[in-house]
């Protein structure tokens, strides 16, 4: 890891050809490896919201698609236009979410 002053990394965030990484700290470019996320095993509960995660994508991708759908979720849920997308995955998690369960934000 190095960090860097130089003015052409300033402000600079992201990762360049999944080699090296930059990260912003306070007034800092910080310059890392790329992590390599191939032996990371994900416990159970994320595989179920990965899961959950990629049927809300479907789901809110198939109302976009329709626009009267599409209208019909923006008058429901209240929100413009920009903010549509995540509010239809939002609205997907709160659906799917136990009824026992208190809304902490969390899944």
């Amino acid at each position: 890891m190095a960090i860097s002053e130089n003015v052409l990394l300033k402000k600079l965030s992201g990762h360049l050809g999944k080699q090296l990484v930059f990260k912003q700290y306070g007034d800092k470019t910080i310059v890392s490896a790329y992590p390599d996320m191939s032996r990371r095993k994900l416990s159970s509960k994320q595989k179920r919201v990965n899961i959950i995660m990629r049927e809300a994508n479907e789901e809110a991708q198939r109302i976009m698609a329709d626009e009267e759908q599409r209208h019909a979720a923006q008058v429901r849920l209240d929100v413009t236009s920009n903010k549509l997308y995540t509010a239809l995955i939002s609205e997907y998690f709160k659906a799917i979410q136990p009824a026992g369960k208190a809304s902490s934000g969390k899944q």
